[in-house]
């Protein structure tokens, strides 16, 4: 759902829909396009000429619902199953490590298996504790209906995981909500493990979860952390000017860390403090002439205040 490009990243970011970025990659537009139409029948979008708008029932009763609050289809989406997948299989041959017992494997693909046999390799027997104990920290911080359908997905050492489509509560059990409920205990559970470096699955999982992310733009990213300016990485990366920038703003919403005073001067903040706060609606170019600073000024600085009065 939407194209990847900054300015349909950054709408959706102040009106608070990144997560659901992507939420439904596989949807034809013709399909979307007959659920657009019932949804603005039904009363739940108003539309006007390209521009639809979600109504405060539909707000309520589907983006603000508590099992669906951990999505973030933005930052896990791309990759949601692969790392699900992997973990799911790195558990498995975990709870096997020294016992005699033979198993069906969950995964035959070298993505899963390499990587798996990587980690046993390097931490050997190790490795069950290890596991355990990184797990059983991670559950904890999880809600109990997430923990507990993920946990029961799980297979092992006599255990015998079920599918997701067996475990999903009877409320959600239509296709997109079971799918959104599958995801956001998955995204839960992934977002837990972005917080811990320290630990294995996260270094497990890291190559992955960095999959989610333009990679052309994390690139650019590593040359900022480096020192590199903007001219020097248009030149070295022979791209356009306008091109570093998209990677900027979109590097500025990933990361609660960007650093945003690198690039707003104090004088260019103390500028565009005067900005009004729904000044994301206005064109670019009034913006510019009123406060006269640069399209990346004035998109760093929304960005930025919207993060702080999110804190």
């Amino acid at each position: 759902m939407g194209k990847h490009t900054t300015s349909v990243l950054c709408y959706a970011y102040f009106h608070d829909l990144l997560p659901y970025f992507s939420v439904l990659p596989t949807l034809e537009k013709e399909k979307f396009d007959q659920e657009i139409a019932t949804l603005v029948h039904k009363g739940y979008l108003s539309q006007d000429q390209q521009q639809v708008i979600l109504k405060g029932e539909l707000l309520s009763n589907v983006l603000r619902t508590s099992a669906f609050q951990s999505l973030n289809y933005f930052q896990f989406g791309r990759k949601e199953e692969v790392c699900w997948r992997s973990f799911r299989f790195l558990l498995q041959v975990t709870s096997f490590l020294g016992k005699r017992e033979q198993y069906v494997p969950l995964e035959n693909a070298p993505i899963y298996t390499e990587r798996v046999r990587a980690v046993t390799h390097q931490y050997g027997q190790k490795l069950p504790e290890i596991i355990y104990e990184e797990t059983k920290d991670l559950f904890q911080t999880l809600t109990e209906d997430h923990a507990n359908l993920l946990a029961q997905a799980l297979s092992g050492y006599q255990q015998e995981g079920a599918a997701f489509f067996q475990l999903i509560p009877d409320k959600y059990e239509q296709t997109l909500w079971s799918t959104l409920y599958k995801s956001a205990a998955i995204h839960q559970l992934l977002a837990q493990i972005t917080k811990h470096p320290e630990y294995l699955l996260y270094q497990f999982l890291s190559p992955l979860l960095l999959q989610n992310y333009n990679q052309s733009m994390l690139q650019t990213r590593e040359l900022v952390r480096q020192g590199r300016s903007i001219e020097q990485i248009k030149k070295q990366r022979k791209l356009k000017e306008g091109t570093i920038q998209d990677h900027l703003i979109e590097w500025s919403l990933i990361d609660s860390a960007f650093p945003f005073s690198d690039f707003l001067s104090q004088d260019m903040q103390n500028v565009l403090k005067k900005m009004p706060k729904d000044s994301f609606t206005y064109p670019f170019k009034e913006l510019t002439e009123l406060f006269e600073a640069t399209f990346l000024e004035i998109r760093l600085y929304q960005i930025w205040r919207k993060k702080q009065l999110s804190c």
